[in-house]
């Protein structure tokens, strides 16, 4: 974290990321709560419905603890933008599915653990340590979940298949970062990534285990 001895310092753009954060984690435990009413409502396996309730705790663990980096780092006035209309999300139990956990938890576990490699920040690490072990079992429950679903479902094939490339395209801004300045040994002690990792990350984990795992199922794009 910067020269050995030395506290980092905190900028407020590593309080604005993790103020980020802390809202993202808590609307993902909102958005699951939503996947397992309707996972129940499909028919899914009770061991999967079972993962999904464990998510949302997760998500709101996330959350917590994601606030409690932000008030260490000097953060603890630091508005989190959180509505409650941002909660609803739209769709379908598929179209949440392969948005949110095929796609989504697939990027997120690259990506936290790239983070976790470069944080060294004593209030930062155990919470990417912990966040990192979560995420795998959440995407998992992704493909785990768009199985049965298709299993139950077969028609559905052909309307995640049409969907796909809307559904990435929301991550267009992964894809093709605005530039932004350089980031500091510290923030990257704090858990940061500059635009350039996301792009790289993004690019390589649809390349090499994302879109492999729809072709899998007879989806692709391109």
């Amino acid at each position: 974290m910067g020269d050995e001895g030395r506290a980092a310092e905190v900028t407020g753009r590593v309080r604005q990321e993790w103020a980020r954060r802390v809202a993202a984690e808590y609307g993902s435990a909102g958005i699951t709560a939503q996947v397992l009413t309707w996972s129940v409502q499909a028919g899914l396996p009770p061991e999967l419905l079972y993962t999904a309730t464990r998510i949302v705790r997760d998500e709101l663990d996330h959350a917590r603890l994601s606030h409690q980096v932000l008030v260490a780092l000097g953060g603890a006035e630091a508005p989190v933008a959180l509505q409650a209309d941002e909660l609803a999300i739209g769709g379908t139990l598929p179209d949440v599915l392969v948005r949110n956990f095929c796609l989504g938890e697939s990027f997120a576990v690259p990506t936290f653990e790239r983070m976790r490699r470069r944080a060294t920040h004593p209030a930062v690490r155990p919470v990417l340590d912990r966040i990192l072990e979560d995420e795998a079992v959440h995407r998992a429950f992704g493909w785990d979940a768009l199985d049965a679903l298709l299993e139950l479902a077969p028609t559905l094939r052909e309307h995640v298949g049409i969907a796909l490339p809307g559904h990435l395209a929301t991550f267009a801004g992964y894809a093709n970062p605005p530039s932004a300045p350089a980031l500091t040994d510290d923030e990257r002690a704090c858990g940061l990534l500059d635009n350039a990792e996301y792009a790289e990350l993004y690019h390589s984990t649809w390349t090499l285990d994302i879109a492999p795992r729809f072709a899998r199922r007879g989806m692709a794009i391109g």
